[in-house]
């Protein structure tokens, strides 16, 4: 149950639940700006947890991003998708958060990869009743579209921070 705690007697066993005020977790949908991570360098996301139990709440998300402010080595103004499924791992506010996703460039220029995988390792500070979301973490991208002279997958790494508001 969230929100609960076990409290124990002075020989050690389990007692009854104790409720704790203000611990269940009732912000299931935040948005946010990310900078770097999964986008070309920015974008506007947004999740929902759609499962929570004990210590792992488990989410969804997707976002929209651009090159806009980026073109100077560029060939073009292209938007960029990401989509993930995330793993929280915590009790309140402070999570692990594991993701997989996919990340999908909209531009026709045979030099940037179009379809990019990608990994999550993070952490996420998040407040139960909603308020400040912020996340940092390592989501490195896997493209079968290698676009170097070397063979194989493309691995390009990545990081960044989301700062945001959760509802």
């Amino acid at each position: 149950m969230a929100g609960a705690a076990q409290a124990q007697d002075d020989e050690g066993k389990e007692g009854p639940e104790i409720e704790v005020p203000g611990k269940e977790f009732t912000a299931l949908s935040a948005y946010y700006l990310e900078i770097g991570n999964n986008s070309d360098a920015y974008s506007i996301n947004y999740d929902r947890i759609v499962y929570t139990r004990d210590i792992f709440k488990a989410a969804v998300r997707i976002g929209l991003g651009t090159n806009i402010f980026f073109q100077e080595n560029e060939p073009g103004v292209y938007p960029v998708v990401p989509v993930e499924a995330i793993g929280m791992f915590g009790r309140y506010e402070k999570h692990l958060e594991l993701g997989l996703g996919y990340t999908r460039r909209f531009t026709d220029e045979p030099d940037l990869l179009q379809n990019m995988y990608f990994g999550r390792v993070g952490f996420r500070y998040q407040k139960p009743n909603g308020g400040l979301v912020v996340r940092v973490a390592v989501t490195p991208f896997i493209s079968p579209e290698n676009k170097s002279s070397s063979s194989g997958l493309a691995v390009v790494p990545r990081f960044g921070l989301s700062i945001g508001r959760s509802f």
